[in-house]
């Protein structure tokens, strides 16, 4: 089924279709009426209209003669419409080449999402767009507006967008029917005293306990290893069947900046915010500083942080009384201060843990 306009980037393809359907509305009839008056099919009028079938000479030449719109001009709409659909065909073709350029197979084979082979470029691009489930992967280039992610931006952005795309579609196609129970907030809120205990356990520890406790309100955690180049630490997206995607990476090995993200994605659920709007830079900045904030605060609470800047000792010592006394591993002490400019970003980093996603385990390595 074709539609009236077709676009893509900054192509657009305008049905003739669609001046037919103005000309309808012109004279205040129905499709019906105007086909009789045409003296062709009311299908054929509707297809026209909504862009599944093209003008015929035949109907050019009834509609000239209803309209006084040459013969030739309508053939020739439909003619630009064509070349214009070839063009942007054209277009799509050539991104999906640079797509499958840009995605390297061995991430996904070593993470079993496909066979351990040799893939010649047509199997690959066939292989890709099954896996992701997309007719085209040129889809991949645009920013995924049903989803809300975290992600830090690079001079080569159009890659980093693509790939970080690519490591989305995975944790969704893993996590799209995981579980029928709907997301919960009064669950959710009752979990995350629970949920901060955790940052100080060991990994193999708390993970599958994380996992569950999560499923039980709804929220499916998908952990998946850092595509290289994809800079991506989280996201979220809401399922048609009420379940949410928690999808987290192991970026940068941290374990601070692992919790970090975790609680900042959760913070997006806790907010019901589930979708970006990636052009509108403002309102995205706004919502991640709203997730960013929510984090901070569940870890470092604002008053207790602003009396430990106030002693102004930052050693290996004090770090980690600070990190006790708030039941946090010394890490996220670090990476605050780190963040803040209060000490380098080579300081005191033997404090932080390291953390790394093996996917289709039950445990972190």
């Amino acid at each position: 089924m074709m539609s009236k306009e077709i676009e893509y980037k900054d192509l657009i393809a305008f049905h003739p279709g669609s001046y037919v359907e103005e000309i309808v509305e012109e004279l205040n009839i129905t499709q019906a009426e105007f086909a009789k008056r045409l003296e062709i099919s009311p299908k054929t009028v509707s297809k026209i209209i909504s862009g599944e079938d093209d003008i015929s000479p035949s109907t050019a030449n009834k509609l000239a003669r209803l309209t006084g719109i040459s013969m030739q001009t309508w053939l020739n709409l439909q003619v630009k419409y064509d070349a214009k659909v070839q063009e942007i065909k054209n277009a799509k073709n050539d991104d999906e080449k640079r797509a499958c350029e840009f995605i390297n197979l061995r991430y996904l084979k070593d993470n079993h999402f496909i066979e351990d082979k040799r893939y010649p470029i047509d199997e690959k691009r066939q292989k890709l767009r099954e896996l992701l489930k997309l007719a085209n992967l040129s889809q991949l280039f645009e920013f995924n507006a049903a989803v809300s992610y975290r992600r830090s931006r690079t001079e080569n952005d159009e890659k980093s967008i693509l790939l970080s795309n690519v490591m989305l579609e995975l944790a969704v196609n893993n996590a799209r029917n995981v579980t029928t129970n709907k997301y919960r907030k009064a669950k959710l809120v009752q979990l995350l005293p629970t949920i901060r205990k955790m940052n100080v356990q060991d990994p193999q520890d708390f993970y599958p306990k994380l996992k569950k406790l999560l499923l039980d309100c709804g929220i499916v955690l998908i952990a998946l290893p850092q595509m290289p180049g994809a800079r991506l630490n989280g996201a979220t997206k809401k399922f048609k069947n009420g379940s949410v995607l928690l999808m987290i990476t192991d970026r940068n090995k941290s374990a601070d900046i692992f919790w970090f993200s975790l609680i900042h994605e959760i913070g997006h659920i806790y907010y019901e915010d589930f979708y970006s709007d990636y052009d509108d830079q403002a309102q995205y900045e706004e919502k991640e500083q709203a997730a960013d904030k929510f984090a901070s605060e569940f870890f470092i609470p604002y008053q207790d942080y602003e009396a430990f800047k106030n002693e102004g000792v930052y050693t290996e010592s004090s770090i980690k009384q600070f990190a006790t006394k708030l039941n946090i591993i010394p890490g996220m002490v670090v990476g605050r201060l780190q963040l803040d400019k209060l000490v380098g970003y080579d300081s005191f980093n033997y404090l932080k843990s390291k953390y790394e996603i093996v996917f289709n385990s039950k445990n972190f390595s």
